[in-house]
This record gives C-alpha cells, structure tokens and sequence, in this order.
C-alpha cells in the first residue's frame, strides 16, 4: 500500500511538471563520443529546437553542420534555422561536427603526388569521418534522442568538399545538400569525376550550391564549379537536383551569410506544408 501511495505521488509531480508554452526551451549541449576510428574521445554539438520539448510525440530531421568547432558557425546556423522554422521550414536537432584537422579529415586520399605540394600531410582522411559518423554519432542519435530516418548537410570550403564526397561515397545518408564554395579543384579536379559517376537508386537527392567571386578562394574553386555547372545542363541527371547560384559577395567566409538561409529555403524535404 505505501508503495502504491509514493508511486501515485510520483506520477502526480510529473504530471504537474507541465510544459509552458509561453517558455521557449530550445537548448544546445555539447556531447562527447567515444571513437574507435579516431582511437580518442569526439565532440559534438547538439541543438535541439523549442519543438523537441513541446511535442513530445514528434520526431525530427537531422541536420549535420560541418566545421562546429567554430561556435561562431554553429550558432549563425543554429539562429537561422530557429527564425526559418518559425514559419518556413520545419524544426530540425542540428549535429555540429567539430573538426580538429581539417585537411586531414575533409579531404579524400589524393590521386596525385603534386597535391601534397599544396596540401601537407597528413591529408586523406574523409573515409575516417565518414566511418565515425555512420557507426558512431548516428547510432549515438538513434539511441538517445527522436529522430527521423532524414539527414541534411551544411559544409562550407572544404566543408562541402567533404560532404560532397560523402554523398558519392554513400547516396542514401543525405537527402539534400547545401555545398558553399565547394573546393572542387583539390587533387586535379578528382571530385568532378566522383560527380559525374554519382547515381541516385530511388529517392531525389537535393544539392543546392553557392559560390561568391572575387578573393583567391573564390576565384580558384570557381573555375572548378562552372565546369561541373556546366556538366550537369548537358547532361540528364534521374532523381537529382542540382542548383547552383552565384552570390554578390566579394569573400570568401561571406557566403555563409546569404548561402545558409537561401540553401535551406530551397531544400523541398523540409518546407512547412
């Protein structure tokens, strides 16, 4: 009988624990992983929006953030899709990828010996990531937070080179893409090629795609864009959309400013119904 009674008492706390609606409880936490492929512990940055709190019920679309350790970064993302989802796109966890060497884990394994003239080892190590996010966040995600069987990526430079060569290596972990100033000269233009050999079984795949112009950067990966925009017009690509646009910005860090928020009102999987 006692037992009965504390129990009865503890389900009438919970209950009276209700959620206020007037509260906005959207928070971020930073999570650490254990990582086999990268034999040490991995950071992570996880936002879940107010929604995730309300609706208890609901699950969510994952969007992955690629260089998070940059908490500038993250939070711009993170403040454009809570003003976006307010009336336009839907709610979204976002999964900030925090990078410790770029060019090591962002970039495929080069073709070419020239390439390490540019890029200093070590380099080549996209496959490693990839491995860490498919066998040790995803399952970490499904385990512990309501998640939908949805992936997005936001990568910016070598970001989005990255993300692009996840997507050939595995076409059914995003279903869209927003690639900003994707470096695809790297290694003699290897990722041109991966892109024309990309196929898509069943479900469309988005990839929506900025770039700016004037600065080095710009100017370098640009000319490598335009030969595969230019591909993609000659060419019938089945259950792919490819989308690109120039913006009016003269540097390179700038097209986050315009690219995030015009990429993610693109995306078709995600606009409010």
């Amino acid at each position: 009988m006692r037992l009965f009674i504390l129990l009865f008492f503890i389900a009438m706390n919970l209950f009276s624990q209700e959620i206020d609606e007037n509260k906005y409880y959207a928070t971020t936490k930073t999570v650490f992983i254990p990582s086999k492929v990268f034999d040490k512990e991995r950071e992570i940055q996880i936002y879940l929006p107010d929604e995730y709190f309300k609706e208890p019920a609901r699950k969510f679309k994952i969007l992955y953030l690629f260089d998070a350790q940059n908490q500038r970064i993250f939070n711009y993302v993170k403040g454009s899709v809570e003003l976006l989802s307010m009336n336009y796109i839907e709610p979204m966890i976002i999964v900030g990828i925090v990078t410790e060497d770029r060019w090591f884990e962002f970039l495929p394994v080069n073709n070419n010996v020239e390439t390490l003239k540019e890029y200093e080892p070590p380099i080549g190590g996209a496959d490693t990531l990839i491995s860490h996010i498919k066998n040790e966040i995803e399952p970490y995600l499904k385990e512990n937070y309501r998640i939908q069987n949805s992936n997005i990526g936001i990568g910016h430079s070598l970001g989005a080179t990255f993300l692009m060569y996840f997507n050939t290596v595995d076409s059914n972990f995003f279903d869209a893409s927003v690639l900003l100033s994707p470096n695809f000269s790297y290694d003699d233009e290897q990722m041109l090629d991966r892109i024309k050999k990309y196929k898509v079984a069943h479900q469309e795949k988005e990839f929506y795609v900025f770039s700016g112009y004037g600065d080095t950067y710009e100017e370098k990966f640009n000319k490598s864009l335009k030969k595969i925009n230019k591909w993609f017009k000659k060419n019938k690509t089945e259950n792919l959309v490819w989308e690109y646009e120039s913006l009016n910005l003269p540097d390179h860090g700038k097209i986050w400013l315009e690219g995030v928020y015009k990429g993610l009102l693109k995306i078709k999987t995600i606009q409010r119904k």
